[in-house]
Parts: C-alpha cells; structure tokens; sequence
C-alpha cells in the first residue's frame, strides 16, 4: 500500500507524518505539497516529495499517482466557493488516478444548521464524496486544543475568557491525538468506508474552561464573554476573519461543538488526553521557553 498526505507542512499534516512513519518505511509514503522546501526535513528521510497547487487540478492528479490511500487536509482558504473548487479539483484528481480510498480530515461543524461560516464547504464535501466514484471515510475532528496553551498567558492578564459560548460547551483535542487516530484509520481497511468523530472525552462549559485556567496559570480567570461582534473586533486579524472566528463560536452556543463520541477510544485503544492535561504541560513548556503571542485563536 501506498499512502498520501495532502498539506504535510501544515500543524496537523506534520504530526500525520511523523505517526505514519512509526508504522509504515518512508519509501511507501508520498507527501503533496505546495512548497517542496518545506518539506526538505522529509525528503531526507527518504519520503517521496510531490509538489502541487490545490487550484490545479493536473498538478494534483500528477501528485495523486500511484496511490493507495489520500489522506486529504483542506486548506483554510476563505471563502468557502475557493475552497469547494480547490477540493473538487482533488476529487477529479483522485477519480482520475484511481484512487483506493480517500481519507477526508473535515471538522464537526459542519451540521446543515451551523452558522460557522467555513460550514458550507463540509456540506459539500460530504455529498461530493457520496456522489463521486472513490471509496472515502468521513473524519469529522473536534476542537483543536492546541491554540490553549499559547493563549493561556493573554487569558490570566485580562482575567478573562472572552469566547460568546454563552451556557454551550465545547468538545476539545489536541493535533497529536487527531494524529495517531487519522494514522490508524489509514492504516486498518477495517475502519475505511466510514464516518468518524474524534473528540476528548468530555465537553467543557466555559465556567470549567476558567476554573482550570486559573489552576493552571496561577492567575485568577472568570468568564465574561464578548458579544459576537466585539469578539470579531477584538480579534480581527487578519483583517476580515473576526467575523468568522465568532460565527465559530456562535455554532458553540447553540450548541453545535459540543460533540463527545468513543470513536478515538474504539481506534487507538485508549482515551485522548484530558485537556487539564495537555493545557498543562504545555503551557509549563511555553513558559519555559522564549514565549510569542500567536495569532490563532481556533
């Protein structure tokens, strides 16, 4: 078997990378990318390099060669109809190649009543893939919790948790266990074909998110969301994507993020880490280290 990663230089692809190589030998894995130099750290361990632009349609299909099993990362390309096109120019590609299975890594808004604003895109994808002639599975990720920890040290000098979640809850997990589940589904034929949801293993209210913020940083941290449009304003950067963000929290108030399934226990064998945790540790490790404010808030 053949395996193929899409975005293997971005935050999840690279960990998709380093799982899949405790299984398989580098020789039977190809990396797609945009920029081939990035990926130079790769292509020394022997992992076939593929260079390819998600606008084009020929460069995909040249990249998608040979290849058993796609495991497909979408790019945040904003608004959803550039999106939709660069990922049908995948599907053409992989119907074209003969694809044998293709993974989609999506995300769990993406009900027929989200307001998230990148929610049309997975409406798409899901019924592009259940019309198409490739055999797929449908992995739906919860909240990346990644961006927590980098975010904790802003939290505790407001004091504050800002997200306008209102009462709703939100289901978090971190890109290196998304990594090890994405892998095993690859791996095992007896988990394609499917649909899976990969979450921790409970959601968080934000009072909870709070407490445990201020346990962790020392810093006394309440909830006092924003309104949605002084959340988009408060983190509008880049400029236009505020309104996005929030639309992303507005689908946790209604309760849309909230998701918790045992799909991650049933694949790996084991829960995901708990988020007190993961927050923790590294957050210990930022703070250890020469600290830089990101920009993401997702």
């Amino acid at each position: 078997m053949r395996y193929n990663i899409t975005a293997a230089t971005g935050n999840l692809g690279s960990k998709i990378v380093e799982e899949v190589l405790k299984h398989i030998a580098p020789e039977k894995l190809t990396l797609t990318v945009r920029n081939p130099h990035k990926a130079a750290q790769f292509q020394q361990q022997g992992i076939q390099i593929r260079q390819a632009n998600y606008r084009s349609e020929q460069e995909l299909a040249s990249a998608f060669k040979d290849t058993d099993v796609l495991i497909y990362i979408p790019s945040l390309t904003f608004p959803s109809v550039s999106r939709i096109m660069e990922f049908e120019n995948a599907m053409i590609a992989a119907e074209k190649m003969n694809v044998k299975q293709f993974l989609f890594i999506g995300f769990m808004a993406d009900q027929g009543n989200n307001p998230f604003k990148m929610s049309p895109f997975f409406g798409y994808v899901q019924r592009r893939l259940a019309s198409g002639t490739v055999p797929y599975t449908y992995i739906r990720n919860g909240m990346y919790s990644d961006p927590l920890p980098p975010y904790l040290p802003e939290l505790a000098r407001r004091g504050k948790i800002l997200y306008p979640v209102a009462d709703e809850r939100i289901s978090f997990i971190s890109r290196k266990d998304l990594s090890t589940a994405i892998v095993q589904i690859a791996l095992r034929e007896d988990l394609h074909n499917q649909e899976h949801t990969l979450t921790g293993t409970k959601a968080w209210s934000m009072e909870e998110l709070a407490q445990l913020f201020t346990k962790i940083s020392g810093s006394p941290i309440v909830y006092a969301p924003l309104s949605n449009d002084e959340f988009a304003s408060t983190y509008d950067e880049p400029k236009g994507f505020g309104s996005v963000l929030a639309s992303l929290y507005q689908a946790a108030a209604k309760g849309l993020m909230s998701e918790v399934t045992d799909d991650f226990e049933r694949i790996t064998g084991k829960p995901a880490e708990n988020l007190d945790s993961y927050v923790g540790r590294e957050y210990r490790k930022l703070m250890g280290s020469h600290f830089k404010r990101p920009n993401s808030r997702i």
